[in-house]
């Protein structure tokens, strides 16, 4: 009765339930447009400044210039002469940069002869810097190639009159018109003046301005390096971009802090649940489910016992028949007398050198009397497995041993096994003593590893044998053996 009341009352909440859905009357499925944000990860089309230009790069737009032309000096006192009588010949030459379009820099040296205020004829040099501001610049924003310029300049100099020994300082000024042919060739007409003291012909008073010489020269500039200008691109853009892409890189990080957290708890809840069904007896039933999560990061198989006895006892005995030690002929449950016959080693694939060790006779027993000595103690249980170092150390030969330590602890703890551990060393290497304490250090890294992996130290027996000649190749002797008893109470090293 109380599970069809139940039934009844579910059925009625269902019903009310569907009574007060409102129907929706537009489309509830919704298109979201991811095509903003992929667009941040494309690469970006350059914007450019508008009427900003920069330099093809750091060093380029250099130019050297020559002129010749006619020069007239006018100084204090003028002389008796017009201004065509006093042209005399000249020339320049000069090296300068342009720095923008419209600021540049050069060093310009003319000179020649001159008609001082005697009209008789001197030579002269002139030295100055100008700065030259081209006032058709700004048209390279707008296009290319210009071919016009037109630029005023004004600079400071010294002048050298070669009779009298005068340097005096000079101030030089002018306007340079420019036509260029080619991308590396320019013709130039200049119109330029100087202003100095009055006494540098000779005549007239000292320390004041007075003197002062004209010149009119065209000639030719080239373009040496690289030439021209480039539109300069606008960072604000990509200044945004890159912050965005660091916002993105953060949330990114935050989220896999927190995925990682999640697998964390995930790995710590399948530890404890793992923990839970093998105290219940359960873990056989259910191992399958963590299959996958004990062979995570297993780069190497964990060793398969059964295929290593029975290479073991092919190793051992050429007549054997194939078939496990406790099978027997399938009629009284043993092993034919003449099946099984030889010698019994404590190798792992290994070829003894002469010597027999172990705590059994040298014949290997029935099966009746193997399983005897296996429930009493007296006999390990399987094969002893072996852990090889380098020489001179307690590091193993190679890591994935560790595997085989995995497989050993788990072993131990599920059937409550004790565990015996030997150590060894490689006689012919080292002395008496220092093989002792290495032997017993290897034994010692065997069991602290075993011990992190939840074997108790009471269920343990450490030994070292000291330097051995055991096996070939000389190289099996560095070990540690590892044997599973079902006893407490294990036989000692001999």
């Amino acid at each position: 009765m109380t599970k069809q009341i139940i039934i009844v009352f579910a059925i009625l909440c269902s019903l009310q339930a569907r009574a007060d859905v409102v129907p929706a009357r537009g489309d509830t499925v919704r298109c979201t447009s991811f095509h903003a944000a992929t667009e941040r990860f494309l690469p970006m089309q350059p914007v450019y400044l508008d009427g900003v230009v920069v330099p093809m790069s750091g060093n380029s737009n250099w130019f050297v210039s020559v002129a010749a032309g006619a020069t007239a000096f006018l100084g204090t006192p003028l002389g008796c002469e017009d201004l065509f009588g006093r042209l005399k010949p000249s020339y320049s030459l000069a090296v300068g940069k342009w720095f923008t379009p419209s600021v540049g820099a050069r060093i310009n040296y003319s000179g020649l002869q001159f008609k001082d205020g005697a009209l008789s004829t001197q030579d002269y040099h002139h030295i100055h810097a100008d700065l030259l501001w081209n006032v058709l610049g700004r048209r390279y924003a707008r296009q290319e190639q210009v071919r016009w310029g037109l630029a005023p300049f004004a600079g400071v100099g010294l002048l050298h009159h070669a009779t009298n020994g005068h340097n005096p300082f000079a101030i030089s000024y002018g306007v340079q018109g420019q036509y260029r042919i080619t991308k590396r060739v320019s013709a130039t007409l200049e119109l330029s003046g100087m202003t100095t003291f009055q006494d540098f012909d000779g005549y007239g008073k000292a320390n004041r301005p007075g003197d002062h010489m004209l010149s009119l020269t065209a000639g030719f500039t080239f373009h040496i390096g690289r030439t021209g200008w480039k539109r300069a691109i606008d960072a604000t853009p990509y200044i945004r971009q890159n912050e965005w892409l660091a916002d993105y890189a953060n949330l990114l990080k935050e989220e896999n802090i927190r995925c990682k957290g999640r697998s964390d708890q995930d790995r710590r809840t399948l530890a404890e649940l793992k923990k839970i069904l093998e105290i219940e007896g359960l873990l056989d039933t259910y191992s399958h489910l963590f299959e996958d999560d004990d062979t995570i990061g297993r780069g190497f198989p964990v060793n398969n016992y059964s295929g290593l006895n029975s290479l073991r006892a092919r190793l051992k005995n050429r007549r054997w028949d194939g078939r496990s030690l406790l099978e027997g002929d399938g009629s009284d449950g043993n092993v034919p007398a003449d099946t099984l016959t030889g010698t019994r080693g404590d190798g792992y694939g290994l070829e003894k050198s002469g010597k027999t060790t172990g705590n059994l006779s040298d014949t290997i027993p029935t099966p009746a009397e193997y399983i005897a000595l296996v429930c009493s103690g007296n006999e390990c249980i399987g094969s002893p497995v072996y852990f090889f170092f380098t020489l001179n150390t307690a590091h193993l030969t190679d890591t994935s041993q560790m595997l085989n330590l995995d497989e050993l602890a788990r072993v131990a703890k599920k059937h409550n096994l004790s565990v015996k551990i030997t150590g060894a060393a490689d006689s012919s290497t080292g002395t008496a003593v220092i093989n002792d304490s290495l032997s017993v250090s290897r034994a010692e890294f065997i069991a602290t590893e075993l011990e992190r992996r939840g074997i108790p130290s009471g269920r343990l027996l450490k030994a070292g044998r000291g330097g051995i000649d055991d096996y070939l190749p000389t190289e099996a002797n560095r070990h540690t053996k590892v044997e599973l008893f079902f006893s407490r109470t294990i036989q000692t090293v001999e």
